[in-house]
């Protein structure tokens, strides 16, 4: 066999795993992600087993829940393909507060989890690392820094970045709801597009000598 046909050869088992539709997808940056909604997502008790589809924390969600009892929800991102780890935020534009949630239960906090499926269990797993406080930039929105969490998603090339989030005080036991709910057309749901992470390209890197 010549040489040129030997490269030809080499060139093309190359090719195969890396090259044209074969590799993975260039994305442009900032990729926007949204909620996956549905079976992988909803809220539960903070301090019992139990569930439902909405995404809202706070306490003292309807007559019939425990005074002083708090919920927590759960939300889900699927990654797609090629995807780098650069700065990230979640992002929600869909915040609606029944009393006053953020000043009588204190931070609204992003915690890194990871699942299988969503179930009435969650309440009490353990997190994946430390929770990171949200802001709220104005009345219906929030952000959360969460570049560790979709980092480490990335490093273990897992197929999904998940969150609880939940109030450092989930309930206050004042007998008042106070309620963050995230929702687009009904609280008691959950769908695609209420939260979002915004990840933005990432850092080159350095150049020996530099």
């Amino acid at each position: 066999m010549n040489s040129r046909l030997v490269l030809a050869v080499s060139a093309a088992i190359l090719c195969t795993t890396g090259c044209g539709d074969d590799g993975p997808p260039t994305l442009d940056y900032p990729v926007s992600i949204s909620n996956t909604g549905a079976e992988l997502e909803g809220h539960t008790p903070a301090g019992f087993a139990g569930s439902g589809t909405g995404l809202l924390a706070g306490d003292n969600l309807d007559a019939d829940f425990p005074d002083g009892e708090g919920v927590q929800f759960f939300v889900s991102f699927e990654l797609p393909a090629g995807l780098e780890a650069g700065p990230t935020v979640l992002r929600s534009e869909a915040l609606d507060e029944v009393g006053d949630p953020f000043e009588d239960l204190g931070a609204l906090r992003a915690h890194p989890m990871f699942f299988d499926e969503f179930a009435p269990e969650l309440y009490d797993q353990r997190p994946d690392g430390e929770g990171i406080a949200c802001e709220r930039a104005d009345a219906t929105t929030i952000e959360c820094d969460v570049t560790p969490m979709l980092t480490n998603a990335v490093v273990k090339n897992r197929t999904h970045v998940q969150f609880r989030l939940r109030f450092d005080t989930p309930g206050d036991g004042d007998g008042e709801p106070d309620l963050a709910r995230f929702f687009l057309t009904d609280p008691t749901t959950n769908e695609p597009g209420i939260f979002n992470l915004i990840v933005e390209a990432p850092s080159p890197a350095p150049v020996d000598g530099s």
